[in-house]
């Protein structure tokens, strides 16, 4: 029988207490009409009901006012739906919202312009294994590139199998920001002193990188309360508090445990800086605006 994956809860709570003003939420993804988007062929997984007017409702019970639209893998390059999100915000309806597009050989220069425009300030690499893509280290190195000269930052999206492999590859990549998805994706069950972190907490002390606080949730063993994250997260802001951020990473596709309510993601983050009122409003105000640009 089919593994039966777990739908985004639409009874959005607010999390407890709230969170500051102007925060935002740096990872979500949308997705539209599949007749309209068609999801590329063979995609990693298909795309859920999750629109971003559902999105726009997630934020507003969670009390966020800012968010970043991570363009989702089952689109790849065809980057019609976010453009068509971004132009009908208009340029009021942008303050709020940045984004981030997937790069490769095939996205011209006048798209990346285009893109720039509306607002993306970052492109997310998704060359850890489990992602299935095919595109050669030539082609990701030339893409960086591309990305450096625009000046936009980089997502880095791996898991915790891909870190000490791919080490050499990765510290190779200079003179840009660095932003590491999720945590990493590491196997809790290791410990802080397994290699990959060990590797990842050097690169932010000592390199610049950022790192997304979310996903401890996914990566946990638990179905709820996620204990075994909390150190994780602890271990990074303090390594790096000026470079921390957060993302719920709504609507959470491909989910097979116990589906949280949105506003548990956000109370995760609280436990990784003990509730610490100055900690949170770096993470979720501070470093996002300096990051994505936003205005004070």
């Amino acid at each position: 029988m089919a593994e039966l994956l777990q739908s985004w809860i639409r009874e959005t709570r607010a999390p407890n207490p709230l969170p500051p003003p102007n925060s935002c939420d740096c990872q979500f993804h949308i997705y539209g009409d599949p007749k309209k988007y068609p999801p590329k062929k063979d995609a990693y997984y298909q795309p859920p009901d999750a629109t971003f007017e559902h999105m726009r409702g997630v934020l507003k019970a969670l009390h966020f006012e800012r968010g970043v639209i991570v363009y989702p893998m089952p689109y790849d390059t065809d980057h019609r739906l976010l453009i068509d999100t971004l132009t009908a915000l208009g340029e009021a309806g942008r303050r709020n919202f940045r984004a981030t597009a997937i790069v490769k050989d095939n996205v011209t220069d006048a798209e990346m312009a285009q893109l720039d425009a509306l607002g993306v300030c970052g492109a997310r690499f998704n060359i850890g294994r489990r992602y299935q893509e095919s595109t050669s280290r030539d082609a990701i190195v030339r893409s960086i590139a591309r990305v450096r000269e625009i000046g936009w930052h980089l997502r880095l999206h791996v898991t915790g199998d891909d870190i000490i492999p791919d080490s050499a590859f990765l510290k190779s990549i200079k003179d840009i920001t660095v932003v590491v998805d999720h945590m990493g994706h590491l196997h809790l069950d290791l410990g802080l002193e397994q290699p990959a972190c060990r590797w990842l907490v050097d690169m932010l002390r000592n390199e610049g990188w950022w790192m997304m606080l979310s996903n401890g949730n996914r990566d946990s063993h638990m179905e709820s309360g996620w204990d075994d994250a909390v150190p994780f997260g602890r271990t990074y802001v303090e390594a790096a508090p000026d470079r921390m951020i957060w993302g719920s990473d709504w609507p959470h596709v491909n989910w097979r445990k116990r589906m949280m309510n949105d506003a548990e993601t956000v109370e995760l983050l609280y436990r990784y800086v003990d509730n610490d009122p100055a900690l949170l409003k770096k993470i979720l105000v501070t470093n996002p605006a300096r990051l994505h640009r936003f205005a004070d």
